[in-house]
């Protein structure tokens, strides 16, 4: 469930924060009348995510009553690389993209294409909204209510953080809360990786090496209170192979490593705090 929760609180924000970037452009500029358009564009874009999830859902059980672990594999490494893709080009791009977003609108205004403003929010809207459906399509095949419960707080407490963030009645670090949050996905990314390659060795495809590096099913069973937790969240298992645990500690190094020196303080950088913040005065 904090995995579930830390997701969907994370993805939310990130929406939030560009329709506020936007928002506070617009009445930086004197075109506050024009937010009519921001908040069409966001709105159809939840429209359409939730409308895309039905879909997606729809075939995903189809495609799970006979494709079996092939599709699991097939979804699990799937969401990881998606999840993956997003906690580095955000890493990458946090410090430019309130100076794009801004450049989008000033040529939707200067063309006189209105509807470019509804556009730009729909489609980075959107993009949260469909690494969101992945995400948790991934959580629920290892635990449905524990997904839907994270998922459900995780929007509660993001759309809350939201309504401050627009008023400007809330200023966030930025660069700590995506470090911190990205840090927790990395883990869960992990997680999710070990349980496609667990997927991919009970079809026979990868070898186990070793077929139970310990066995601590005794002390802390997989299934049951605590273990059921650290299992959706990190991939725990109770008697894992060595090639499932060879898997998760090469992907913590490499990615964990990246994160680590694209978050490394530098003295010339701006944090996205001081960037809100100024948008908004």
């Amino acid at each position: 469930m904090l995995a579930q929760f830390i997701l969907t609180l994370r993805e939310g924000l990130e929406a939030a924060l560009i329709i506020a970037i936007i928002a506070a452009y617009l009445r930086k500029i004197g075109k506050n009348d024009l937010t009519k358009y921001l908040w069409f564009g966001s709105g159809l874009a939840v429209l359409v995510s939730i409308a895309i999830s039905v879909v997606f859902w729809t075939l995903y059980l189809s495609a799970e009553s006979f494709a079996g672990h092939w599709f699991e594999a097939f979804a699990m490494f799937t969401a990881t690389a998606v999840l993956t893709y997003m906690i580095f080009w955000m890493a990458k791009n946090a410090r430019k993209i309130k100076g794009e977003l801004q450049e989008r609108v000033d040529v939707a205004i200067s063309s006189g294409q209105l509807l470019g403003i509804s556009a730009v929010a729909f489609t980075s809207v959107l993009r949260e909204g469909v690494e969101t459906i992945l995400f948790l399509s991934a959580a629920a095949a290892l635990s449905f209510v524990d997904t839907a419960v994270g998922a459900i707080f995780g929007l509660l407490v993001a759309a809350v953080v939201a309504v401050f963030l627009m008023r400007g009645t809330v200023k966030l670090d930025w660069r700590k809360f995506f470090l911190y949050t990205s840090v927790l996905l990395l883990l869960f990314a992990s997680g999710i990786t070990m349980h496609g390659a667990q997927a991919l060795q009970e079809l026979g495809v990868l070898p186990p090496i070793i077929e139970h590096v310990y066995d601590v099913s005794a002390v802390l069973p997989e299934d049951g209170a605590l273990g059921s937790v650290l299992h959706v969240f990190i991939g725990y298992h109770d008697a894992p192979s060595l090639l499932i645990l060879l898997i998760q500690v090469a992907y913590l190094v490499v990615f964990g490593v990246y994160i680590r020196r694209v978050y490394r303080p530098s003295p010339t950088a701006t944090s996205l705090q001081t960037s809100v913040a100024v948008s908004h005065a």
